[in-house]
């Protein structure tokens, strides 16, 4: 429709502007009509921007406020157990505790009992190299222990023995427990006077092995006024 009404104006238009110099020219030419509004022109570029405008006022406080603790949740499942720690530094000593019962008496059979207790009372006093300790008087003839055989004592009964002599001596006594055939240990001592010595052993003995007391060079034991003895008994049967 706007194409249809430019298409009528526009020779009109041309008629005007053509008839309408021609009758200002003359002396008695008068006004003309305004004429008919032109088409719209498209719009112009965007202008500038503008200059930056003033700081706003505050806005309100927007701060959140804290709501009611809540119901406490369903426990989770457990975790996966974490990596082994350093070993801790020791912790202080507890306190000490009471004082137990009195343990009851230990009874060790008739049969599984292997004791003696010995000493000396012949009057030899120099022993050669060699030569086996007699201890041929018992402490305790009350008790039922062993015996000694000519300075030999004899196991009735396997197990660990344990074994000790005290000798009194002048000058030299010098010493070695036997087993069989085995020396189990051997001392000496030397004194310008009396002297007192002593050995000891624990050995394993099997039931018939014997142990006695020898003397290892020449020694000089005495039997009265100071005793020499022999002693013996089983720890445990085995």
């Amino acid at each position: 429709m706007v194409s249809s009404l430019v298409q009528a104006l526009l020779p009109v238009s041309i008629l005007l502007w053509t008839v309408t110099p021609a009758v200002s020219d003359t002396c008695t030419g008068y006004r003309g009509f305004p004429g008919v509004p032109g088409i719209p022109g498209t719009h112009g570029a965007n202008g500038k921007d503008g200059p930056k405008g003033e700081k706003g006022d505050p806005g309100d406080d927007t701060q959140q406020l804290r709501g009611p603790k809540g119901d406490q949740g369903i426990p989770g499942y457990p975790g996966r157990p974490g990596l082994r720690g350093d070993e801790g530094l020791p912790g202080p000593p507890g306190p000490k505790g009471q004082k137990g019962q009195k343990g009851a008496v230990a009874e060790v059979p008739e049969d599984k009992r292997s004791f003696f207790s010995y000493k000396k009372t012949s009057g030899r006093s120099t022993f050669n190299p060699h030569r086996v300790i007699e201890f041929d008087g018992s402490f305790s003839p009350e008790h039922d222990g062993d015996t000694l055989s000519s300075g030999f004592f004899t196991a009735k009964l396997s197990g660990i023995y344990f074994f000790v002599y005290h000798i009194s001596a002048t000058q030299t006594a010098c010493l070695y427990i036997k087993k069989e055939d085995e020396i189990l240990v051997n001392l000496c001592d030397m004194s310008q006077g009396v002297l007192v010595t002593s050995g000891s052993v624990v050995v394993d003995l099997r039931q018939g092995e014997s142990v006695s007391v020898h003397t290892s060079r020449t020694s000089q034991i005495i039997s009265k006024d100071a005793d020499s003895t022999f002693t013996g008994f089983l720890l445990f049967p085995s």
